[in-house]
């Protein structure tokens, strides 16, 4: 009485109209009740689904202490009816059926074959048409007075418990779907967004895994997979993503959009898939929608069994939803991979305006690439003339690998390197996964580097290949995704402008560096020019600070005769010889530069008078020496004139007087070198120039002698006459013309016999007596 009285209370409990556990718990409370009355070991209750021809194991009851007892798998999952005889028995004849392991039937094969000894089968119908089967363990509790009794209730509660959950799962996938399309905006990445989707939908899919299959440079790529019950295996997923050959069932879905399903025994699931992953039945559908598919996602099973109708429904639908979110999410990461690639290339070429030659340009590349590709180190290998290693830029690199690859690579020819010839040829990156299974490098040196996976850039400059920049990662090996292979080509491609820009900066340079030596070098002797030397003294007189300066002015005796007598080619090689042999007299920071003609000055910094008398008597010992041209001693004196002047910061003055006053020789000057002392008070101070302003009047032969209040001595020369209008102001002595003289109508203008300052020579025409050989100075 007490079961009856709980019988009839479930039954007035408002199934339809309660949440879907209520029926569900209706129907299992009237399994334990049958079997309680009947006796029976287990009733449990499959679902027919007409449309995809399968039963599904719905809900069960137990008597106490089975519950735990192993089941075969074959009863726990969903069949089709081709596969179970005696449930198809059942729904087909829509008549009840029992069976004994021991008989001959099919049916009794079944049941041997899933360890049942003998069983009940009892149609349950609704409508006329067969919705499900009750089966009970064993045959002989199946009481047909209590089974006509309580199959039609039955019948009712499953139908009405199936609807339930079958709206229930709807509305669960709906949430799934509304939750990936959330997702999409909020994932962390592709993989998390990925990863999560895999293991939701294992989940409503009754099955072991989820795995996506993405379509990446025209063929399908493992790209995620992921447990029902989220637990994570290292080792299966890098099998998983670096698998050999194609899954078959994934192949054939993409090429024909439609969802399909397949097991082990068929030709779509087999081989290293079943060998590696245990899959027994597997389902796949396309993501997106056709003609656009995305990829291929799939459900599989350790077992075989078929696919439900709802887990169809749920694979078809997020396949086609998650189509979308997987190209809204990969046009958000290229979106932000563009602009990741926008500022790389923007700082390259930031840092590239500021490389000279290729050497810089390489490593501002190499840094590029490596940020894009988010690897340890680079380095740019740069060959030389001879297309051998000359040069290697290396990017945080430890010291012990940059020792093995100078021991290596530097003085390698390029061409022995099979990773060299491939980019000469191609002329276009090149990205190695993994360098065990390569031999475009060495696979020693690969592992001396650590270098597990790499990306080679070859450096161009036009058809040029100058070099490569090779990017890797160390210890464990990488994939390189499209957007990395995508962004090193737009990298490769604006490298090669800034390598070539870098180039054209050092052509540059050697250009103006050379237009500078050539604007303030002789181009003849290569010593300081003019106008080097005017700005040197210029920057030393008026330059900030107390300093003394000399000036030493040359002028070569006799230069005249040898350009006469033996042409002005010799004279121009003996000139290019005396530039070195005046330099051996001074020391570094003393400036010889050659004037013009014959004539060259000295600009001594920081020198006394002491200094320049020094200097002057070693340029004239260092000229005695002959000068051997072809076989030939020649033999070269100079006249020496000094000027010493001290300058300060707050009164700067030119060591160049306005007016300058004949010098006479020391006493006892011979032939030679000699050095002349100014006669006479020394100029006022109103009577300086600048020296900028007496360097504009002064030509090329006509260079003045320069004193200052503190001069001891200066050279024995006077030009004033010849840049004055007026005439030739002549030195003591000096009273009538000599019959040299080739100006006789001037008569005064020369002077009478030959003077020490003047060198027997006259002023206007500049021919001198040929008595005059011994003359200190011009």
């Amino acid at each position: 009485m007490s079961e009856q009285k709980t019988h009839r209370t479930v039954m007035r409990r408002p199934v339809s109209s309660a949440s879907p556990y209520d029926a569900q718990a209706a129907l299992e409370g009237q399994l334990a009740r049958l079997r309680a009355s009947s006796g029976a070991t287990r009733v449990s209750v499959w679902v027919h689904e007409e449309t995809t021809e399968m039963l599904v194991p719905f809900r069960h009851a137990v008597c106490p202490g089975a519950e735990d007892l192993p089941r075969h798998p074959a009863l726990i999952t969903p069949a089709l009816l081709s596969d179970s005889p005696f449930l198809a028995a059942v729904v087909r004849t829509g008549q009840p059926i029992s069976g004994r392991a021991d008989g001959r039937r099919a049916t009794d094969k079944q049941l041997a074959e899933v360890g049942i000894r003998s069983a009940h089968g009892e149609p349950l119908l609704v409508g006329g048409e067969v919705i499900g089967i009750l089966t009970v363990e064993p045959a002989a509790a199946a009481s047909p007075h209590l089974l006509r009794q309580a199959t039609p209730k039955l019948a009712v509660a499953v139908k009405d418990a199936w609807e339930r959950r079958s709206q229930q799962r709807r509305l669960d996938q709906a949430g799934v779907l509304l939750g990936l399309i959330e997702s999409a905006a909020q994932a962390e990445s592709m993989d998390h967004l990925l990863g999560s989707a895999c293991r939701q939908l294992a989940e409503l899919g009754e099955v072991e895994r989820a795995c996506i299959f993405l379509l990446e440079d025209g063929r399908l790529v493992p790209s995620m997979a992921a447990y029902a019950d989220g637990r994570r295996d290292l080792a299966t997923w890098q099998q998983f993503r670096n698998a050999p050959v194609a899954l078959q069932l994934a192949e054939t879905v993409l090429r024909t959009g439609d969802p399909m399903t397949a097991d082990r025994e068929s030709g779509l699931v087999s081989g290293w898939w079943v060998d590696s992953f245990h899959i027994a039945s597997a389902l796949a559908v396309p993501l997106g929608r056709s003609p656009h598919l995305a990829g291929v996602l799939t459900l599989d099973s350790t077992h075989v069994r078929p696919f439900s109708e709802d887990v169809r429904r749920l694979a078809a639908a997020a396949g086609a939803h998650l189509g979308g979110v997987i190209e809204q999410a990969r046009t958000s990461q290229a979106r932000a991979e563009s602009l990741s690639t926008a500022r790389v290339v923007r700082q390259m070429l930031v840092d590239g305006a500021g490389a000279t030659g290729v050497s810089e340009a390489a490593e501002v590349v190499a840094r590029a690439v490596q940020r894009l590709a988010g690897t340890q180190r680079s380095a740019a290998y740069l060959v030389d003339a001879d297309d051998r290693v000359g040069e290697v830029r290396h990017v945080d690199w430890p010291d012990a690998h940059k020792e093995v690859v100078q021991a290596q690579l530097i003085g390698r020819p390029g061409s022995d390197v099979a990773l060299w010839r491939l980019s000469s040829e191609q002329k276009t990156p090149v990205f190695v996964e993994d360098t065990a299974t390569s031999d475009l490098l060495d696979p020693r040196l690969c592992e001396a580097l650590d270098l597990a996976s790499y990306i080679s850039v070859p450096l161009m400059s036009g058809d040029r290949l100058l070099g490569l920049v090779v990017t890797g990662a160390v210890g464990t090996g990488r994939t390189w995704s499209p957007s990395v292979r995508d962004a090193v080509r737009q990298v490769t491609l604006e490298g090669s402008l800034v390598v070539e820009n870098a180039e054209l900066r050092a052509a540059e340079q050697r250009r103006l560096a050379q237009l500078a030596t050539e604007a303030h070098a002789d181009p003849l002797t290569g010593l300081a020019n003019r106008r080097r030397f005017i700005e040197e003294v210029e920057a030393t007189v008026y330059g900030a600070g107390d300093r003394d300066c000399a000036l030493l002015m040359i002028d070569l005796d006799r230069f005249k005769e040898i350009n006469d007598s033996f042409g002005h080619s010799v004279g121009d090689d003996l000139l290019c010889l005396v530039g070195p042999r005046l330099q051996q007299a001074l020391r570094p920071g003393d400036l010889l530069a050659r004037m013009g003609g014959d004539e060259f000055a000295v600009l001594l910094p920081d020198a006394d008078a002491e200094r320049a008398r020094e200097v002057g008597e070693a340029l004239g010992t260092a000229l005695r020496d002959a000068f051997v041209l072809d076989g030939m001693p020649l033999h070269v004196d100079a006249s020496i004139g000094i000027g010493c002047a001290r300058t300060t910061a707050a009164t700067a003055r030119c060591c160049w007087p306005a007016q300058t006053r004949p010098c006479t020789p020391p006493s006892g000057a011979s032939r030679g070198t000699r050095c002349g002392r100014p006669t006479g008070p020394p100029p006022p101070a109103t009577a300086w120039r600048p020296w900028s302003s007496c360097a504009r009047r002064s030509t090329a032969r006509s260079w003045t002698t320069t004193t200052s209040p503190s001069s001891t001595c200066a050279r024995a020369a006077s030009s004033a006459s010849r840049r004055s209008s007026a005439g030739t102001t002549r030195p003591a002595g000096c009273s009538t013309p000599t019959s040299s003289c080739r100006s006789p109508s001037r008569p005064g203008s020369c002077a009478g016999s030959p003077c020490a300052c003047w060198r027997g020579r006259c002023a206007t025409c500049r021919r001198g007596a040929p008595t005059a050989t011994t003359s200190p100075s011009r």
